[in-house]
């Protein structure tokens, strides 16, 4: 079946790096157009075991219409001009399946000069390529929101100045909304997005937009869940939607509202009817930007978003395709990701009083800014501590408990970790990020706050560690 074989002292160990490293490999004879191939080639294509004959035309059937005449001149190039082979291209597999594959080709010479055979490889990139789409989804994603996070906040502010009758009170009603903004767009990178609710998505993102969150009306059966792409695709879609109603839509002024109607149909499709009512007149479409771009382009081939730019509001419909959920029989939240503090007031100055704090964070105006707030609560705060030194050097001070910082600068808190482990100092680890970074997997589990954080978060956190 004119399997490739290298036939040499080194072919078991050549025979093991393509097998390992999931390469196909081929050579085609110029003067025949037949191809040798190894076993992963054919794979490659969709193939269980070798095909009786390959060629350049047979490879070509496999490439999507629209590059095949690209590809085409490729090999011609090669053949008759001596040009090395490299392109990357999809294909459909001989079982339906889209595939984008790698590959790269170099013609061998005749004493006289010309092309006898070329040689080469070829590698499935499916999932380099999906996760290069997505990094450039989600730059353009993280560009357009910052724009949009300093609006929103602007907005924020505004409405906060009149609804407050003390500094007190703005301060602490804009820390809160700023706090679930960055909530909200932590869903783009999060492991959290794993085991997300649809519910659950649009609650933490109405939570970035506390002012119109009673205008903003959910419909539906119980909890439907999704996967984590899923799940950042909705994320997407939900603060597309609600920054645009802010904006321009229903909720731009004081009389619009909006409705959001979940069903399941039979097939096990979920639709997601958005509706706004009582905004602005909306007759035409929009100049088309990034927004729309997310909008009709965030669910990729497993799902649609539709558009309805209507006089009376606008309506967006979205179907979830059956492969985007998933079943979830006993959701849990991860003990160690802390959400929004929504109990009560705590009395946490008795429970704080002259308990000593080590803080442990690079950033001056941040352990500053952790600093007041243990004094305030009668805590006894050691540092802040910028660096890995210095903070073994205060846990010699024998700290209560300690708030960690995970990165500070070039270098983790690993070995903080570590000390206050042995030791058994309780501590919270903060960071701007989700992951733990550094951290040995084993310190993992100690309690979590992400940045930005409020003040009750942080002390309600800090009793509990501490009790």
């Amino acid at each position: 079946m004119n399997e490739f074989s290298p036939q040499s002292d080194r072919g078991d160990h050549l025979d093991l790096l393509l097998a390992t490293s999931e390469i196909g490999i081929w050579e085609l004879d110029v003067a025949t157009g037949k191809a040798l191939r190894n076993l992963r080639h054919d794979q490659i294509f969709g193939h269980e075991e070798l095909l009786d004959e390959w060629s350049g035309d047979i490879f070509l059937a496999y490439v999507h219409a629209e590059h095949r005449k690209r590809i085409g001149s490729l090999l011609a190039n090669s053949v008759n001009g001596g040009q090395p082979w490299s392109f990357e291209a999809p294909i459909r597999r001989a079982d339906g399946v889209d595939r984008w594959i790698s590959a790269k080709g170099m013609p061998k010479f005749s004493e006289d000069g010309q092309v006898t055979k070329l040689i080469g490889h070829v590698i499935d990139i499916t999932q380099t390529k999906h996760n290069e789409d997505r990094l450039k989804l989600l730059s353009k994603e993280l560009n357009h929101r910052v724009a949009n996070t300093f609006t929103i906040m602007n907005s924020m502010i505004r409405h906060g100045a009149k609804e407050t009758t003390s500094v007190e009170e703005f301060a602490e009603g804009l820390m809160n909304r700023l706090a679930s903004l960055a909530r909200s767009n932590r869903v783009l990178i999060a492991n959290e997005a794993e085991r997300s609710s649809l519910q659950e998505i649009i609650r933490v993102e109405l939570d970035a937009f506390a002012n119109w969150q009673q205008r903003v009306i959910v419909n539906g059966s119980g909890p439907v869940w999704f996967s984590g792409p899923a799940s950042e695709a909705l994320a997407l879609i939900f603060h597309e939607l609600l920054t645009n109603a802010v904006k321009h839509g229903a909720l731009s002024n004081t009389d619009g509202n909006v409705t959001v109607n979940i069903t399941r149909t039979s097939g096990q499709e979920t639709y997601i009817d958005w509706v706004e009512r009582g905004g602005p007149a909306t007759s035409v479409e929009p100049h088309s930007g990034i927004g729309s771009t997310i909008l009709r382009n965030a669910m990729r081939d497993e799902g649609k978003v539709t558009l309805d730019f209507a006089p009376g509001g606008l309506n967006c419909h979205i179907v979830v395709n059956e492969s985007f959920q998933r079943e979830v029989k006993h959701p849990s939240i991860a003990p160690q990701q802390l959400s929004t503090v929504e109990q009560s007031a705590t009395d946490t100055t008795a429970l704080l009083s002259g308990k000593r704090v080590l803080i442990v964070e690079d950033d001056p105006i941040i352990g500053l800014d952790i600093s007041e707030i243990l004094l305030a609560a009668g805590a006894r705060p050691i540092g802040p501590c910028r660096n890995v030194a210095s903070a073994l050097k205060a846990i010699g001070d024998l700290p209560d408990a300690a708030l960690l910082d995970i990165n500070l600068g070039s270098e983790t808190s690993e070995s903080v970790a570590l000390r206050l482990a042995e030791m058994a100092i309780p501590f919270i680890t903060l960071s701007g990020q989700l992951e733990t970074g550094g951290l040995d997997d084993q310190y993992a589990n100690a309690p979590r706050i992400s940045k930005p954080f409020g003040e009750a978060e942080l002390l309600l956190c800090l009793t509990k560690i501490l009790q």
